[in-house]
């Protein structure tokens, strides 16, 4: 997985395996025949890396929602949000949120989260925190705004 979807981490993928078993968590992977193309997870809010944003709107949470370059475009990224609003419906989860770069990078990612229902909840805000890599510490931080919606 990590050669097709790469992670900071080597051990990322594991552990979330291991928070999905515990019902902490769902990773869902988009795949093209035998290749991951795709790839988002949501948090309930059990899991320990639940933010205080989602504990603030009282949702569940998606997180890393990634598409490989070359499959851009193509509604992968759409299918993968609609399966993680699915699993979170399924948990018996009545709002979803997510947080967003206000950068022009994820513009994309914007209008689709609005086509999708997303609304702002609050922000922006700054985001920081270091990554642990598999080459160590990787200071990373960006302009967010939190949208949620409705399930």
């Amino acid at each position: 997985m990590q050669r097709y979807l790469p992670s900071w981490s080597s051990l990322e993928y594991p552990r979330r395996l291991d928070a999905q078993q515990r019902g902490q968590m769902v990773q869902v992977i988009a795949w093209e025949g035998d290749e991951p193309v795709g790839r988002g997870m949501v948090l309930f809010p059990a899991h320990e890396e639940h933010s205080t944003s989602a504990d603030r709107e009282g949702c569940a949470e998606v997180r890393d929602v990634f598409v490989a370059p070359h499959r851009r475009r193509e509604g992968v990224a759409r299918a993968i949000m609609t399966s993680l609003e699915g699993a979170a419906r399924g948990a018996g989860t009545a709002r979803i949120g997510l947080s967003v770069s206000l950068g022009d990078d994820a513009a994309p990612a914007r209008a689709l989260y609005a086509e999708l229902g997303y609304r702002p909840a609050h922000g922006p805000y700054i985001s920081s925190m270091t990554l642990a890599t598999n080459d160590g510490p990787m200071p990373v931080g960006a302009l967010m705004t939190y949208l949620v919606k409705d399930l």
